[in-house]
């Protein structure tokens, strides 16, 4: 007895949910079949979803109005699944938007508060540096007079040398004649 092709649906104990079509022989399965994940022979089990689709227990498909209905459910409710995923989505985005908020709070107070530590351990090496600055030009001033000075010095000691020279030069000369 040859039938048409027959869907056959096994939930194995493994938890492995595996489908086919198969045509009866004589009412059972033609071949033996088993699990794709643990190798469980399934071959009982599909003879007993044979053997009820074949004596009208069960229907091997639902009657077309019921997959119409079932894709006319499908697109009415599309367009709310959509609403409500976007609602999910903006709910999401100002939560993260709140959070992030927060951190630039936080993080500014805590910019703000290294502001004032760094101003108030830069005032004194500024004044420290601006007090060596003034001392350096004191210094330098110091520096240029007395080399003002010494130069003076040289000077005057110069021309007392060439004075001695020439006291001494006009008294050679006067010793010789």
């Amino acid at each position: 007895m040859n039938t048409s092709a027959v869907p056959i649906k096994i939930f194995c104990a493994c938890g492995q949910k595996y489908a086919f079509e198969v045509h009866p022989h004589n009412g059972a399965m033609p071949v033996p079949v088993a699990c794709p994940v643990c190798k469980r022979d399934g071959t009982h089990e599909a003879n007993r979803i044979i053997a009820k689709i074949l004596n009208g227990k069960t229907q091997p498909l639902p009657p077309p109005s019921v997959n119409a209905l079932l894709n006319s459910v499908q697109s009415s409710l599309a367009p709310h699944l959509v609403d409500a995923l976007k609602d999910a989505v903006v709910q999401e985005l100002a939560a993260q938007r709140r959070e992030l908020l927060a951190a630039q709070q936080a993080a500014s107070a805590e910019l703000t508060t290294l502001v004032h530590r760094l101003e108030s351990v830069q005032t004194p090496l500024f004044e420290r540096l601006r007090a060596y600055e003034t001392r350096i030009a004191d210094l330098e001033k110091d520096l240029a007079d007395q080399s003002k000075e010494n130069r003076e010095l040289l000077k005057l000691k110069i021309e007392l040398l060439k004075e001695q020279v020439q006291t001494e030069c006009a008294a050679s000369r006067l010793n010789f004649n």
